[in-house]
């Protein structure tokens, strides 16, 4: 695929560090048309003020200040065309793999092949080496001898690894290929790859590739039949001439990468699903394989789509082993938005600390038109962090490169500890992007990833006495009356995602202003929680929650009491959009359908005793059980607080709370 050529944009530079609580500190553009396509961005590990960005053609920027400046790099000795994947070695030394245009000796039209560049990070022009080149009987009327190169460095070894797809072998014949090169990328030695097996109906080629600790190679491809898919870990021993294969976390509705570019039209789009994979070198899980993958919940066929088909609803996932590939995590979804909206294009590192950083395309927030924006997420110790929205604008998908709008792939980070960037397409106009933007993120400046509780009711049948206690939170002091239980709240998994805290519940009262004291003073506040950030309108106190234990779990030693405030949505703004999550907690596993805000709550001093968090705030939404799922639980629970133990008898879900910010 060909991409046009675009105008030519300045390059700028602009702060988002005066935006609330981003850890995004300040973009920049790379007045670069050809570098949004398919770009890949790479970092040096000693440096992470030293970075490189390419796309396709001459598109190739280097950056020496942090990702503010952009200046222009050369390839040299043969053109670049496409298809890059990027690396930068312990020691500063950029590797870079692509595809280039050589010559058919036998008819001299161009021909695709193979070149790896390399140099100094430091410098700004890096020669090229073919690793894959026209043989000199090669056939007229051949215009490609390899296609989709991935690119891997063993720091252990010095070996290089080039995965591919498409290689025609010297018998004529075309496959998956690998070629190593043992001498710092000067000679490569060709191998083919065979991984498919018997009653498999389609493959994919070398998707993503890293080494091990210990410098052995590891490939992911896929491999499926009729609408079933999984992944494949290609384990080479350290010398990569052998391999064996063992199959990964299974795929759904994966053999149809097509999403629709605004949802009710008729344009769709090819889409990146992966899966990525990357290896924590040396942080607290060194070995640790991480894999991401984007699917759709299901696959439309529609006649009126002019791809006949697409996917519906695509989310990112993540699982890792421990155990080199031969047992997999439960696989846990990265974005928790919980809409129809698609994410899709995952982008996975891991930095020297041992924590994933995934990055992806989402279309959230705006489904309903072309458009999409960049998300973020950080993955510590198997746990997915709250989702961070990277780019400023919207970005709009064009109609402009037959459904290959932004490439056949995006490697969009290059992860550090303490400041990591995020490449994207951007500068969209109505034709779509013109330009490639790099973010700089902080990533300890995430918003707090707390656990989410599901709130049960929960009428005592004994043991529960009214009682007046003294309230102090940031909204009011006051004497308020407990008039009776209402519900028991249990920290809950989202969708694979764990708890931190599995003794983490919540017992919340009904309660009442004493006489004689002002009511609450009605007020709007913006509350920011993994489902957005929206304006609510708070105009009464409701409920007490305390920190409580349970007959299935002690109490938490690190959770706070909370009061919490009725709350809507603020008239005249867009209303809250309706979602599905999967949650799990001691009581139960369903599928929960969220349906509009219900209540603010704020950590709350009772009697004097003071806060662990004062600032801490969830975000509580009413919910139900999505249909179809038999019977809700109900049964008898033992319940302790600060007032005393007491029986509930808990019954269907009501409330949703979520860790937020006002």
């Amino acid at each position: 695929m060909r991409p046009s050529t675009i105008v030519l944009l300045a390059a700028l530079v602009w702060p988002r560090a005066a935006l609330a609580a981003s850890p995004v500190l300040y973009e920049s553009s790379l007045g670069c048309p050809s570098c949004f396509w398919g770009l890949v961005l790479a970092g040096h590990p000693g440096d992470p003020d030293q970075l490189a960005l390419t796309g396709v053609f001459a598109g190739f920027r280097l950056s020496r200040d942090g990702g503010r400046a952009w200046s222009p790099g050369t390839f040299l000795d043969f053109p670049i065309y496409s298809d890059a994947k990027a690396l930068v070695t312990g020691d500063g030394r950029l590797l870079l793999s692509a595809l280039t245009s050589r010559t058919n000796p036998a008819d001299g039209g161009s021909v695709l092949s193979g070149v790896l560049y390399q140099g100094p990070l430091s410098d700004s022009s890096f020669h090229g080496t073919l690793f894959k080149a026209p043989p000199p009987d090669l056939a007229a009327g051949i215009r490609s001898i390899v296609d989709f190169p991935k690119l891997a460095y063993a720091p252990s070894t010095g070996a290089i690894y080039i995965g591919a797809h498409a290689v025609r072998f010297a018998d004529g014949t075309l496959g998956p290929g690998l070629f190593v090169s043992r001498d710092g990328g000067q000679t490569f030695v060709e191998q083919r790859l065979q991984y498919a097996s018997p009653g498999q109906t389609r493959t994919s080629p070398p998707l993503s590739m890293d080494v091990t600790p210990a410098g052995a190679l590891r490939v992911v491809v896929t491999g499926g039949v009729d609408q079933q898919d999984r992944q494949y870990l290609l384990r080479f021993d350290v010398d990569a001439t052998s391999f064996d294969v063992m199959p990964g976390p299974p795929l759904s509705n994966f053999y149809a990468p097509i999403a629709l570019k605004a949802r009710g039209g008729t344009t769709g789009w090819l889409v990146y699903q992966g899966p990525e994979i990357a290896i924590d070198e040396a942080g607290p899980h060194a070995g640790r394989l991480y894999a991401t993958w984007a699917q759709p919940q299901s696959i439309v066929f529609d006649p009126t789509v002019d791809f006949g088909r697409y996917g519906r609803d695509f989310d990112v996932w993540l699982a890792f082993s421990d155990d080199d590939g031969v047992t997999w995590s439960p696989p846990v979804k990265v974005n928790e938005d919980g809409t129809a909206g698609d994410q899709f294009f995952p982008s996975i590192r891991v930095d020297a600390a041992g924590v994933a950083h995934v990055v992806f395309l989402d279309r959230r927030e705006n489904p309903d038109l072309p458009q999409f924006d960049v998300y973020y997420a950080l993955v510590t110790g198997g746990r997915v962090s709250r989702n961070v929205r990277v780019n400023g604008l919207h970005v709009t998908i064009a109609d402009t490169y037959a459904g290959r709008e932004v490439g056949d792939y995006l490697d969009m980070v290059a992860a550090y500890p303490t400041r990591s960037y995020v490449a994207y397409p951007c500068m969209s106009a109505f034709y779509g992007p013109t330009d490639a933007c790099v973010a700089a993120v902080d990533p300890t400046l995430f918003p707090p990833s707390g656990d989410l509780f599901k709130c049960y009711g929960a009428v005592a049948t004994s043991g529960f006495v009214p009682r007046v206690v003294a309230l102090a939170d940031r909204f009011e002091h006051k004497m308020t009356k407990l008039v009776a239980p209402a519900t028991l709240c249990n920290a809950a998994a989202r969708d694979g995602n764990p708890v931190l805290d599995s003794g983490g519940h919540l017992r919340c009262y009904r309660i009442a202003d004493e006489h004689g004291q002002l009511p609450f003073a009605r007020r709007d506040v913006t509350v920011d929680d993994a489902f957005g950030r929206e304006t609510w309108t708070l105009s009464a106190a409701e409920t007490l929650c305390m920190r409580a234990a349970t007959d299935v779990q002690p109490p938490s030693p690190n959770l706070d009491h909370f009061k919490c405030y009725r709350a809507r949505s603020k008239a005249g703004l867009r209303g809250f959009v309706r979602r599905k999550l999967a949650l799990a907690d001691p009581f139960e596993g369903r599928i929960a359908l969220v349906l509009k805000p219900e209540a603010l709550c704020v950590a709350v001093d009772v009697d004097g005793a003071g806060f662990r968090d004062p600032s801490a705030t969830l975000s509580c939404y009413q919910v139900k059980d999505a249909p179809g799922q038999g019977q809700p639980v109900r049964l008898e629970v033992q319940v302790a607080d600060d007032f005393g133990s007491e029986t509930a008898t808990v019954s269907r879900p009501r409330l949703l709370c979520l860790p937020a910010s006002d």
